[in-house]
């Protein structure tokens, strides 16, 4: 799917020519004269002029930078004013670029070209934090606590939900001893259960988790303990 590009600009001549360039390079291109209310498919990047009635390009990116659903669009702007204030309180409002007219198209391009690919970068990096957040890794046996599935050397094993949460809570304190008392509270919360349900869980874990059963211990008197090998 190409990147899709906002263009604002009160002046239709530049819309014009804007919308033709960027859609030679591959780009889906939306023009506007003024501010436009955005629904839900949201641009890759805008163009924006800064001296537009009845809002400016500056109050206009203002709002978006204040709206959490809009607040990571990158922002160029795109307008003769070019005086250093103007420029600094452009960049204050949390632009990624700011092009001063006349522009030349080639270099207009290359910066766009240059803020989509760090916009992407950082959407990229952010996803993998995220994605490594919610990753519980010992070796080969991996817990996702977002998809709730559990890997042992590649292959999927099905766990219940009390398995998943019981061997998460373990793994995810390596070396801390929980007593059974502390499982149950952390685990089953307020639903009243015997210890013994805590060990016939912990023994089904163990069958599952394969040559990494050696990694769930149990410290008499104490509880259970996950220890790295």
């Amino acid at each position: 799917m190409p990147q899709k590009i906002l263009v604002v600009d009160d002046e239709p001549d530049i819309c014009d020519i804007l919308r033709l360039n960027f859609e030679i390079e591959g780009y889906e291109v939306e023009t506007y004269e003024e501010p436009p209310t955005l629904g839900n498919d949201l641009p890759d990047l805008i163009l924006l002029d800064v001296m537009m009635t009845p809002k400016s390009g500056f109050e206009w990116a203002m709002e978006l930078k204040a709206d959490a659903r809009t607040a990571s669009i990158p922002i160029i702007f795109c307008t003769a004013k070019a005086m250093e204030d103007d420029i600094l309180q452009g960049f204050a409002l949390g632009s990624d670029d700011y092009v001063c007219k006349p522009f030349r198209i080639k270099e207009l391009k290359a910066r766009v070209k240059a803020v989509l690919m760090r916009s992407q970068n950082e959407h990229d990096s952010n996803s993998e934090k995220n994605n490594l957040a919610n990753i519980i890794q010992y070796k080969g046996l991996i817990l996702n606590t977002e998809s709730k599935e559990c890997h042992v050397d590649g292959t999927a094993m099905p766990f219940t939900k009390i398995e998943f949460e019981v061997l998460a809570l373990l793994m995810s304190n390596p070396g801390q001893v929980f007593s059974r008392e502390k499982i149950l509270h952390e685990v089953w919360q307020n639903c009243y259960v015997t210890d013994r349900t805590v060990d016939v869980n912990i023994a089904r874990i163990r069958k599952k988790i394969g040559n990494y059963s050696e990694c769930l211990q149990s410290r008499f008197g104490y509880g259970y303990i996950f220890r790295n090998k």
